[in-house]
């Protein structure tokens, strides 16, 4: 008689085990177009001999159900996804930038720069020609106008930059708040014995967008003390257990975004992601840019100054500046203007070296100034063709960038595919295993209940 309760016995796990497998097997079947679903796995182990001299085995004991993850793989996905963000962000606003750069249908800076020079070309075959001069104050405005515009863009991508830096702050924190809360519900759910499987899941997928803004780090102690923690940055706590540290954006003294937790600025503790993408463009390459058009419209006010003051107006004065003189490069760009003289009357245009005002001279010099190597950079043209060339060449990068950490990244998900994805035919192929051995052991418990019959009757 205990053999057959040993059977019985064995057989019941032996259903229990099976139902539990069909229930796995399906959830992984259900989840299957899920990417950031772990595929999971019924444990099981034999149950203890039983009885005497007999070996005979009490069945399967259910251990757990366990997720098949990588710990290692799911790192080195965060900061490659974190990565991969930061560099798109990066291409795509150096991309508008370049934009700004384009000289097309000849309506670009350096097209304004050839025909501002160009105009001195054309006053000096004709010094005292109304019309030529009045085309000179025309194709200034033209330029003036286009380093501002220029300018104003630069300083316009540097307001919308902070604005996404403050959006990220506050995706950054609602994320923190998610996190916190599920990790709750994990703690509670495993402090009971309870699988936490998709919970988990959960909180992967979002500790995953958490990764696309700024780089983040895992950690959660084994044993009972298992309190898990999120840091962002160079180590900064963001959640501790089901406690969130909240990040913060204020403006500084420039008007610029500064990022705080807690007090403390942590603006450059960014290392990968969009929030450290957004900051370096807005502190290094947009001031870069900016310099290198304030310097050249600096430049450009000095080197004609210096030759149109030289010079002689119409009516034989001297010493006229053509340009507002300017104290330095800084905003020289948006500061550029006609000086009042000039601006006041077309007659007080310098273009000849000489008191009676018809010779050529000065406006020949100031014509050349297009190609003449007496800038920084070489000529007026080199060097904004140096700045355009710089432009393109960090945009060529960002794409360079892009395309690696987008290879390395479908890299590291074809790994977790074969580590943590479900395949359907497999998953198939255990359900009917499960099923089929829930079927045998029912049989099992429908033969060993008629032997119980007839040995009872036989007593």
């Amino acid at each position: 008689m205990s053999s057959l309760t040993a059977v019985f016995n064995s057989a019941l796990s032996s259903m229990y085990a099976s139902q539990m497998g069909m229930t796995v097997a399906s959830n992984n079947i259900a989840n299957a177009q899920n990417p950031e679903y772990t595929r999971q796995r019924l444990v099981t182990a034999p149950m203890p001999s039983y009885g005497g001299n007999i070996n005979l085995g009490m069945g399967i004991d259910v251990i757990r159900v366990e997720s098949l993850r990588d710990q290692l793989i799911e790192a080195r996905r965060l900061q490659e996804n974190s990565a991969r963000a930061g560099a798109d962000l990066m291409n795509r606003t150096l991309s508008d930038i370049e934009v700004q750069f384009t000289d097309t249908n000849n309506t670009g800076l350096l097209q304004n720069l050839a025909n501002f020079f160009n105009s001195f070309q054309t006053l000096s075959t004709d010094p005292a020609s109304t019309n030529f001069r009045e085309q000179v104050r025309i194709s200034t405005e033209s330029l003036m106008n286009n380093f501002k515009t220029l300018r104003d863009s630069l300083v316009n991508s540097n307001r919308l930059i902070n604005m996404t830096i403050t959006e990220q702050v506050n995706k950054i924190n609602s994320l923190g708040s998610q996190i916190a809360r599920i990790s709750g519900e994990i703690a509670s759910a495993e402090a009971i014995g309870v699988q936490a499987g998709e919970l988990r899941d959960q909180r992967l997928a979002l500790v995953k967008q958490l990764s696309a803004v700024t780089d983040v780090r895992e950690q959660e102690a084994s044993g009972l003390d298992r309190t898990y923690q999120l840091s962002v940055g160079d180590g900064r706590p963001l959640v501790v257990g089901t406690h969130t540290f909240s990040l913060s954006a204020v403006l500084d003294t420039n008007g610029n975004v500064r990022i705080m937790s807690s007090g403390v600025d942590i603006t450059n503790s960014f290392n990968t992601g969009e929030a450290a993408a957004a900051i370096d463009f807005r502190d290094n390459y947009i001031p870069k840019y900016l310099n290198s058009v304030d310097q050249l419209a600096y430049e450009i006010v000095q080197q004609v100054n210096s030759r149109h003051s030289a010079g002689y107006d119409l009516n034989g004065n001297t010493g006229i500046d053509f340009f507002q003189s300017l104290a330095s490069a800084t905003g020289a760009a948006g500061l550029m203007a006609l000086s009042t003289q000039v601006a006041g009357s077309a007659s007080s245009i310098a273009a000849s070296s000489q008191s009676t005002g018809q010779d050529n001279d000065v406006a020949m010099q100031i014509g050349s100034l297009l190609f003449q190597p007496v800038f920084s950079g070489g000529s007026a043209s080199d060097q904004y063709r140096s700045l355009v060339f710089e432009v393109g060449t960090d945009v060529a990068s960002s794409e360079v960038s892009v395309r690696e950490h987008t290879a390395l990244m479908h890299q590291l998900d074809m790994r977790r595919q074969q580590m943590s994805g479900v395949s359907m035919d497999e998953e198939t192929v255990s359900v009917l295993q499960f099923q089929r051995a829930y079927q045998a052991s029912a049989k099992l418990i429908k033969t060993v209940d008629e032997l119980t019959q007839v040995l009872l009757n036989l007593t």
